[in-house]
């Protein structure tokens, strides 16, 4: 093909399937030459919203997202986006203008190292630097982002290379339109020896991680725990391994599910009993393993993971598995079938029924609670009645993460909830249902968000309602920065500036071209959700919450705690 090194990008980017760009109109030579009716440009309010809405996509299509930026303030907005995507493992593709080669130097506008900007979030940076290398640098770009541990690739685009004329060979390499685009197997070695030790196992547990959902793996999960009767527990980027409803789903683990309402109680305590642990597509940081207290000393520990450098890394590890989570886990079951492996198991369904049953005792008056203001619990039961098989949750981080994943009760197997757990930055989930929408419009979805996430994003309710992205935002108005405020009682028994004005965000989705309404009987949120999944408009349901009300996180939540304080 001949034409400009952005005609050559454009064409790169059509070869890998790609349906939209996340950003602004820069690079401007790549924009100008998209075949519009292949690829659909997003202008967004603010680039690292069009990094998060490129995530959301990748997320919700198994395919790498792509954003793009112009140059210094653009490219630096980019960061917080990456950052996430970098540490949650997902394949960004960022096209970021840059300042002219012969002006670097001269203090041109908005002139600054991009490169070095960016590095610390990004798995690969590439520079054009002719333009006969345009193709071939968006094409590895792809490969890089999609292939072992996938992240963020960035390819600089200097502004005067753009617009100059050459010829490439144009192609996406096989795979590379998707991800993971190579899968990698675990040694026979390892896997026999991994099925040793759950043949000996009496009380295993599976730990399944978010590399379970970016391997696409829940079929061998829910699989292999069926076959041999081993309770699932997740990690929050795992969520979606095994469906909330599975007799064998015990919930998800940590410190932030881990409080006296949270299903990490469940989770928790089945993997501190446990004689096997067998980790999946998971990082063992912090959150997941309570301050690294899980799984207890004397565990055998198997480790399965595309990424060497974590099995081993916070945990010890008995038999590590190196490979893609699904075609691993497939190679172990046909070996387990092969050698007629069947673990005496003790954990039984009864047992783990009778602790769903416990819990559900305990959370029972806050989940059914016609208080006013309202009770999260009761808001999150709502919510579960309104959600389907395939219903995208995306919840921000804070306490909407930990209320999120304790009480919306009905996700289904899949990748059917995501949410900020590389980082936990607040503001993520808007922008990550606008993507994920966008990728699917047939898909319903979901944002839980609270007032404080939220005000860092509400711009974006006009960029949803521009194109047509007719999601339905839930806020959780408290009208404080909650977590913040708790923690910071729980330190010094006072907190300094962490009280937000009343504010109806649903007056703001309306002055923003989007519907909306303010709830604030707990009998108006099932009509008020049933509104905004019927209208034709992205929709905003603000419901005014109980400030004093707690996520099930562990340290802040109390086994003493009033229900809901």
């Amino acid at each position: 093909m001949k034409g400009t090194a952005g005609a050559l990008i454009a064409a790169t980017l059509h070869a890998h399937r790609v349906t939209h760009i996340f950003g602004m109109a820069d690079p401007v030579h790549v924009f100008h030459a998209l075949d519009r009716g292949a690829i659909q440009p997003v202008t967004v309010r603010d680039e690292k919203h069009g990094a998060i809405m490129a995530h959301g996509y990748a997320k919700a299509t198994g395919r790498p997202g792509v954003c793009a930026a112009t140059t210094g303030p653009g490219a630096t907005n980019l960061v917080t986006g990456l950052f996430e995507a970098s540490k949650s493992s997902v394949p960004v593709i960022a096209l970021v203008q840059e300042t002219p080669g012969r002006l670097i130097g001269k203090h041109a506008a908005s002139e600054v190292d991009q490169a070095a900007a960016l590095a610390p979030v990004s798995k690969w940076i590439g520079r054009i630097v002719i333009p006969e290398k345009a193709a071939e640098v968006t094409r590895a770009a792809f490969r890089i982002a999609t292939s072992g541990r996938p992240g963020p690739a960035v390819v600089l685009c200097p502004a005067d290379v753009m617009g100059q004329v050459a010829e490439a060979e144009v192609y996406a390499e096989p795979g590379c339109e998707r991800f993971p685009s190579f899968r990698s197997r675990a040694s026979r070695e390892s896997v026999a020896a991994a099925a040793a030790l759950l043949a000996a196992a009496r009380r295993p547990v599976i730990v399944a991680g978010g590399g379970c959902i970016l391997s696409q793996a829940w079929d061998q999960v829910v699989e292999l725990a069926e076959a041999y009767g081993i309770p699932v527990a997740t990690t929050m980027t795992g969520r979606g391994a095994i469906a909330d409803a599975h007799p064998l789903s015990v919930g998800v683990l940590g410190s932030s599910t881990g409080g006296r309402h949270g299903v990490g109680r469940i989770a928790n305590r089945v993997l501190a009993e446990a004689d096997l642990a067998f980790i999946i597509g998971s990082r063992t940081g912090q959150i997941v393993t309570s301050d690294w207290t899980l799984p207890r000393p004397g565990t055998r520990v198997i480790h399965l993971d595309v990424d060497p450098i974590e099995t081993g890394r916070n945990v010890r590890t008995d038999v590590a598995l190196i490979g893609d989570a699904r075609d691993t886990l497939v190679d172990l079951l046909e070996h387990c079938r092969e050698q007629k492996i069947r673990p005496e198991v003790d954990t039984t369904t009864a047992y783990l029924g009778s602790l769903k049953a416990e819990r559900g005792r305990l959370i029972e008056p806050l989940s059914t609670s016609a208080a006013v203001p309202i009770q999260p619990e009761r808001l999150l039961r709502e919510i579960s009645r309104v959600i389907d098989g395939r219903t995208l949750i995306a919840a921000d981080a804070s306490y909407i993460t930990g209320w999120a994943l304790s009480h919306v009760a009905n996700v289904a197997q899949g990748c059917t909830f995501i949410s900020p757990r590389g980082t936990g930055g607040l503001g993520w989930a808007l922008p990550a249902a606008i993507g994920a929408k966008l990728a699917d419009p047939t898909r319903t979805v979901i944002c839980l968000t609270g007032d404080g996430g939220f005000g860092y994003v509400m711009n974006e309710l006009e960029t949803a309602a521009r194109y047509r992205a007719k999601i339905v935002t839930v806020v959780f108005n408290n009208g404080t920065l909650a977590f913040q405020k708790h923690y910071e009682e729980k330190l010094f028994g006072t907190a300094i500036e962490c009280e937000l004005l009343d504010v109806d965000y649903s007056e703001v989705a309306r002055a923003l071209k989007c519907g909306g309404e303010r709830v604030v009987d707990p009998g108006a949120i099932s009509p008020a959700l049933e509104r905004g999944l019927a209208s034709d408009r992205p929709y905003v349901v603000d419901v005014v919450i109980d400030a004093r009300a707690k996520a099930p996180i562990v340290g802040l939540e109390s086994p003493d705690d009033a229900p809901g304080h």
